[in-house]
């Protein structure tokens, strides 16, 4: 039975939605010129500590709690037809890649805008 798959996809959904609206809401506070493109110019947002930052840390750490469950009940002797290893594999899995994802856009959008505002004082 996959009762922990089943548990961890609600549990990812519902995190995850958190997550990404609490992300989400910041986009109010970007400028954007008439192309539709973010104006970095006038956005200052990027540069500065912001919710989007904290939900980071909130997912890595939430994925480090799911690494040290799923470590405890594989310690126990737990194997793949535990509901909490199939639980904690499925949520291990699902925040580590969502943290990262964040994490690689939060810093592109920082390079791209460091890029496009001070562009010359670069050679």
């Amino acid at each position: 039975m996959a009762l922990g798959w089943l548990i961890s996809t609600i549990v990812a959904g519902l995190l995850g939605t958190t997550f990404a609206l609490l992300i989400a809401t910041m986009n109010k506070k970007v400028v954007k010129n008439h192309k539709g493109d973010i104006d970095f110019s006038k956005s200052d947002i990027y540069f500065h500590w912001t919710r989007w930052d904290y939900t980071i840390i909130l997912a890595a750490a939430y994925t480090f709690l799911c690494i040290t469950g799923l470590f405890v009940f594989l310690l126990r002797g737990d194997n793949i037809d535990s509901p909490w290893i199939q639980f904690f594999v499925h949520q291990t899995f699902v925040f580590s890649l969502i943290t990262f994802i964040w994490f690689i856009t939060r810093i592109a959008f920082v390079f791209k805008g460091i890029k496009e505002r001070w562009s010359h004082e670069f050679k």
